[in-house]
């Protein structure tokens, strides 16, 4: 099972795009959700006017 999620995940990212999970979630001073994906490599940050998604999939050349 860890092999066939390891060979997903390497499809994922060598296609520069990866699906991140369970995000922190913190409100802005104006109201806004933001929401915060990471893991031991990357770094997204998505804004939003209510609940954060629980899954996202990001362009890895965009991470912080």
């Amino acid at each position: 099972m860890l092999v066939i999620c390891g060979l997903l995940f390497s499809q994922f990212t060598a296609a520069g795009q990866i699906t991140m999970t369970d995000p922190q979630q913190d409100t802005t001073e104006n109201g806004k959700t933001l929401c915060t994906y990471e893991n031991s490599q990357y770094v997204f940050t998505y804004v939003t006017k209510g609940k954060c998604p629980y899954a996202m999939t990001f362009d890895t050349t965009d991470s912080e």
